[in-house]
């Protein structure tokens, strides 16, 4: 469906919403007004034949600042998982879908092209013993994760993997956008091993991933919010849950779930449109990019600014914080 973008939106890059809980309103905000635009400026720069060695050096340091370090083994892990899901179990053009331990290696050869997180000598520390740690869990989180995803689409005719949802909620006037990994209405999420850090690395030690007894914790609520986007624009398809971890795999449905009924995710879905009017009033309201940025402040404490120092040096610089 298209979807004409008000002036007051495209002025700033804004185009669509997302899960609200995801990140702070400041943070997304400086993603699709900031980081975004530079980082695709950049990358134009480098890709022109006619550009100067020096311009494309400086588009480089903007995508070293921006892009970098950005991603750490967790998250890498997790996207390993979902393309060894996919070839599995989602059949391709000709129909056709890998066996497990084909689909297994596929997804080991992929996460071993993992850049290690190296914006700190610490964090470069911790992500590469994160990597090799996730490496052995992997194969035992993909066989998990299929078992789960087998249970949660065991009457789907054909299995579908992710998709694009945008869509516009009550009472906004942009759309909100999600991605729901299997069958229109569904995700997948991975649970690794912690660590704790010893005096000596002989002394760090891992913990057991837990999985999630309830849906009632706030980062499981943020899942819950996610799916609720599904729900929304999917036409009310019963959505599902599945965690894995290298141990044993948990699905949640609506049969199993409050969180997951209609009631429950009705009142989400009119708290997440409430979320976006009041975003769409910041935008309508801010004249220039100043006045916006002054009308949103980050917390840098909370998780979602969990990011390199580059990054974050560039978000100080831009809202004026010393």
């Amino acid at each position: 469906m298209l979807h004409d973008t008000p002036d007051w939106a495209v002025q700033y890059n804004y185009f669509h919403h997302s899960n609200p809980r995801s990140k702070d309103r400041a943070k997304n905000i400086f993603e699709k007004m900031h980081v975004r635009p530079k980082i695709n400026a950049a990358w134009e720069v480098i890709k022109d034949t006619k550009a100067t060695d020096e311009a494309k050096g400086l588009a480089r340091s903007v995508i070293r600042c921006l892009s970098d370090n950005r991603a750490n083994a967790a998250m890498k892990a997790g996207v390993a998982v979902q393309t060894a899901c996919d070839l599995h179990l989602v059949p391709d053009e000709f129909d056709i879908t890998l066996s497990l331990p084909e689909a297994i290696l596929a997804g080991v050869d992929e996460y071993k092209g993992h850049k290690v997180k190296a914006d700190t000598p610490n964090n470069k520390d911790i992500d590469s013993k994160k990597k090799e740690k996730y490496l052995e869990e992997l194969p035992l989180v993909i066989e998990h994760a299929v078992m789960g995803l087998k249970e949660a689409m065991q009457t789907d005719n054909r299995i579908l993997g992710e998709i694009d949802l945008l869509d516009t909620l009550p009472g906004n006037a942009l759309p909100h956008n999600t991605k729901p990994d299997y069958g229109r209405r569904g995700d997948l999420k991975t649970k690794w091993s912690g660590l704790t850090r010893g005096g000596t690395p002989e002394q760090d030690k891992w913990r057991k991933a837990p999985l999630p007894s309830s849906l009632t914790g706030m980062f499981d609520m943020n899942n819950v919010f996610q799916v609720a986007g599904f729900w929304a624009l999917n036409g009310h398809q019963p959505p599902f849950l599945v965690y894995a971890s290298a141990h044993d795999y948990r699905v949640f449905t609506p049969e199993n779930t409050p969180e997951l009924r209609d009631d429950y995710l009705q009142d989400i879905v009119d708290q997440i449109s409430m979320h976006h009017k009041t975003t769409e009033n910041i935008l309508r309201a801010a004249s220039d990019r100043e006045t916006l940025l002054g009308l949103v402040s980050p917390d840098f404490q909370k998780l979602c600014w969990n990011e390199p120092e580059l990054y974050l040096a560039e978000a100080r610089r831009v809202w004026g914080i010393n």
